[in-house]
């Protein structure tokens, strides 16, 4: 039985500004046995993408969920205690339905002004969900780049065609762990 994971999230999740067929989760479905269906919205904040989930009947076959978000929720100003509130009612709701959860952390990107809010938002990640649920971190690759805008478009924030692929092939093998285990 193939695993199908339910990616919920923003702009990072569907690929833009390609289509949801560049995004890293699309590439993550061509390099693996895994089923990944892609549920980002452009411009959506955590409050949204939870929404979303808890509207949205999971397909039976969906034993893990994804959540990427909070981007959006930085650029637009949004207090950090209600954005971590809103993933860990997204996760709440995962786990009343037997669903495992990964939580995406933000990566630094192009655009340094947002680097310390970033950075305050994952460290606030880490220290209320270590441990909890699956942290899925793109850190470890991104940070090989010395000039940090080479991995995105004229933005800052959003990745190239090459980084969505590049990101796809790093998340394969450790969501296809995350799958695995019990």
């Amino acid at each position: 039985m193939m695993n199908t994971i339910a990616c919920f999230g923003d702009s990072l999740i569907e690929g833009f500004p390609f289509a949801q067929e560049n995004s890293w989760v699309a590439q993550v479905e061509k390099v693996t046995e895994l089923r990944m269906l892609n549920h980002g919205v452009c411009g959506e904040c955590c409050d949204d993408i939870k929404d979303r989930l808890a509207w949205r009947p999971l397909p039976k076959e969906v034993t893990h969920v994804l959540f990427e978000g909070g981007m959006n929720d930085i650029i637009q100003g949004c207090p950090l205690p209600f954005s971590m509130e809103q993933i860990k009612l997204a996760k709440q709701f995962c786990d009343e339905k037997q669903a495992k959860f990964c939580l995406v952390l933000p990566w630094f990107c192009g655009a340094e002004e947002l680097n310390p809010l970033i950075e305050r938002m994952r460290n606030a990640m880490k220290k209320e969900f270590e441990g909890k649920c699956y942290l899925l971190d793109f850190e470890p690759l991104l940070a090989k780049e010395e000039r940090r805008m080479n991995w995105f478009i004229w933005d800052g924030v959003h990745p190239k065609a090459e980084t969505y692929e590049a990101l796809g092939n790093f998340a394969a093998p450790l969501l296809q762990n995350w799958v695995k285990e019990k």
